[in-house]
């Protein structure tokens, strides 16, 4: 199991004279060094940690985005929403099978935590996810899923290094299946993507192995940032046992199984029935466009893509829109009400993450 007490220190303490301008008195291992002014000079002023400009590009291209959706859909027809009882059956069923989804979702997490020599308990990593899901939906930068670092951490008794490199590893196992399922699907049966792309995606894939496996073995030899970056892979790295790894890819097929009858039963809300291979093929590209920098709860770039899904597929504007809306409450609204309702509830509010991230910080 990792921890932040077994982690090795970031840096050497045996130097023979250590330079005047640099101080190793660092509160934790996550700061950066400081420099400070050597006695008798001025202080020089503090400096600030360069904030990352990830988050406003996002923030930006959900604008853009928002913005074309906005001009599009003055240009529709009015939406429909569910009004047979058939129609309103299957909007049910569409939040259901979603939350099913999300408790699938927090199983995954949890396995992979116990596979670090973490001790979670169910009911968090359940609760943890959905919280998660609600603070990626209304914060920037997914910061719910610095929620969930933050409170799972001390809680499943392992470090925040550790809770992170399982985060890694859920993207990384999403991101596999849906790749695939997007390859298969578009070229073997829609025949969106070409041949020629489907040779460029595996050589993509091959590359990117080679230089995952080139920049392991540079960290490897680097003691201090092998350190650093050891529990972040760890979870990663642990997927390469065959019965550990198979485990979790089938928990991962099975939670976009059940997300491909999420959007199936919201088209089937607004009229728009599929079957499942186009099911697939609209969570595969939704999916794919959300790996596009964006803000909270992927505005404007999984709106785009819901569109672009929908004409292909032979549906109108107008029912493009109503599949957004409808879209839009099921995944969205009611997990983000529990998430709120569960962060108050169950861990403390927003005073007790405040207190984290200071505690954190000091």
């Amino acid at each position: 199991m990792s921890s932040d007490s077994h982690e090795p220190p970031i840096l050497d303490t045996r130097r023979e004279v250590a330079p005047a301008s640099v101080s190793t008195d660092t509160p934790t291992s996550e700061h950066p060094l400081a420099a400070v002014a050597p006695p008798g000079d001025a202080a020089a002023p503090e400096s600030r940690p360069r904030r990352s400009l990830l988050p406003i590009l996002g923030i930006l291209v959900s604008v853009v985005s928002l913005g074309f959706v906005v001009w599009w859909a003055t240009k529709q027809d009015a939406p429909t929403f569910p009004s047979t009882p058939g129609e309103i059956a299957a909007l049910i069923g569409a939040v259901v099978l979603y939350g099913f989804a999300t408790l699938v979702r927090g199983e995954r997490w949890e396995r992979l935590l116990k596979d670090e020599g973490a001790t979670p308990k169910r009911g968090d990593m359940y609760a943890l996810t959905v919280i998660g899901y609600m603070g990626n939906n209304i914060l920037p930068a997914r910061a719910g899923d610095a929620i969930r670092v933050f409170l799972a951490a001390p809680r499943a008794n392992t470090s925040k290094r550790t809770v992170v490199g399982t985060l890694v590893a859920e993207r990384l196992l999403d991101v596999a299946v849906l790749l695939v399922i997007f390859v298969v699907v578009g070229y073997g049966l829609l025949g969106e993507v070409g041949g020629n792309s489907v040779e460029l995606i595996a050589i993509i894939a091959v590359v990117g192995i080679a230089a995952a496996a080139v920049g392991w073995r540079l960290v490897r030899n680097n003691e201090r940032v092998h350190g650093i970056l050891a529990p972040l892979a760890s979870a990663t790295l642990g997927l390469r046992r065959a019965h550990h790894g198979l485990r979790l890819l089938g928990l991962t097929l099975l939670i976009w199984a059940i997300e491909t009858g999420v959007w199936m039963a919201t088209g089937a809300a607004v009229g728009f029935n599929m079957t499942v291979i186009e099911g697939l093929y609209m969570v595969a590209l939704a999916s794919v466009f959300s790996m596009i920098p964006s803000g909270p709860g992927y505005a404007g770039t999984q709106d785009t893509a819901v569109i672009t899904g929908v004409k292909a597929l032979g549906g109108t504007g107008s029912t493009a829109l109503s599949y957004i809306l409808m879209l839009r409450f099921v995944i969205v609204v009611p997990i983000t009400i529990l998430g709120l309702i569960l962060l108050v509830v169950r861990y403390g509010g927003i005073k007790n993450l405040r207190a984290a991230r200071a505690e954190a910080r000091s």
